[in-house]
């Protein structure tokens, strides 16, 4: 079955799931109180992260219950729930109310930026540089450098043929992923079987099942290897930093499987778990994590993947020009 299919299936699968809860559940009703326990039953059957993140739910929901009251605002019962949700500590939670979205974006604010595509346009890339959809890339010193942004650009065959073929012969590949927050897992597992050459489980996927924070299961094992296309044959960098997230990571966790991969620069944001959606009795959507993901080894890449080679742009140097994480890259393939 092709990676591909395989992910609709699962997709398929977890909607049928989220529908069905929402239909055997009896309806909450349309009040604050209705609207917190709805929220807090659906996370707590269903969220991925309370074992590794070692959350207690029901602790969280012992602190905000005495919160809610019945005349609450919307605003007031948004902070409430948005709170709630913030404790989860996940970059895929959100709570969609008409007049704001709750997040939490500290598995990047937190943590030096790293990254100046400001920098890597004027002083890397150049005024000459090819573009293929959503990658950007040219040659430096005989050294290939590839820049993606998101991996919900544009990637075709015919313009991955062209890239590998202008990359042919060079002394290694620089693929450069900082600051990309995710996208479409599909143009991941296009662009590892661009770069890998060899075949092998790169990923296992579980969803949650049940309401015990150990109950999963739809195990999915994802095998990729080198195009029928062609596929690079040098040594390969990949750069991060801590915006890389949920597809970004995947992409990064799946290439740390491979011998010729070297990482750097700063740890990945994390993001394993696959989305999931629900609605709550006012109307207001929110999402959560429904799926862990785990290397081969058993590491769960939900917090992210630490580079092989850790480096951090000092801010003056980067803004006279140069990026030491690049440059770094560039002194491991020379």
């Amino acid at each position: 079955m092709s990676i591909v299919r395989s992910f609709f299936l699962l997709g398929i699968a977890l909607f049928i799931a989220s529908c069905e809860r929402l239909l055997i559940d009896e309806n909450p009703a349309n009040s604050p109180q209705g609207n917190f326990e709805s929220l807090y039953q659906t996370v707590k059957e269903k969220y991925s992260f309370f074992e590794l993140k070692n959350i207690n739910w029901d602790s969280v929901r012992v602190h905000y219950q005495p919160e809610i009251t019945e005349n609450m605002s919307d605003q007031a019962l948004f902070d409430v729930l948005d709170s709630m949700l913030y404790d989860l500590r996940d970059g895929h939670v959100n709570l969609f109310s008409p007049f704001d979205l709750g997040r939490n974006w500290n598995w990047y604010l937190d943590y030096p930026v790293n990254f100046n595509f400001d920098v890597i346009e004027r002083h890397y890339l150049g005024a000459g540089h090819s573009i293929a959809g959503g990658l950007r890339y040219t040659i430096i010193d005989s050294i290939g450098y590839v820049y993606y942004g998101s991996f919900s650009s544009t990637i075709s065959t015919e313009g991955l043929n062209k890239m590998l073929a202008d990359m042919k012969g060079t002394k290694g590949l620089i693929f450069d992923v900082r600051d990309n927050g995710g996208g479409r897992l599909n143009n991941a597992y296009a662009l590892v079987q661009r770069l890998v050459p060899e075949r092998k489980e790169v990923l296992r996927t579980f969803e949650k099942t049940g309401p015990g924070i150990n109950d999963f299961g739809n195990g999915l094992s994802i095998s990729l290897g080198p195009s029928d296309e062609g596929h690079y044959e040098g040594p390969l960098v990949v750069l991060t930093n801590r915006s890389c997230y949920s597809a970004t990571n995947t992409f990064t966790a799946i290439l740390s499987n491979y011998a010729h991969v070297t990482l750097i620069g700063d740890q990945t944001g994390g993001g394993g778990g696959l989305p999931i959606d629900f609605e709550l009795p006012n109307g207001w959507r929110y999402r959560f994590s429904g799926t862990i993901s785990l290397l081969p080894n058993g590491y769960n890449i939900e917090l992210g993947i630490p580079p092989d080679i850790k480096v951090d742009n000092d801010p003056a140097v980067n803004a006279s020009g140069t990026d030491q994480i690049l440059e770094r890259a560039l002194d491991e393939l020379r």
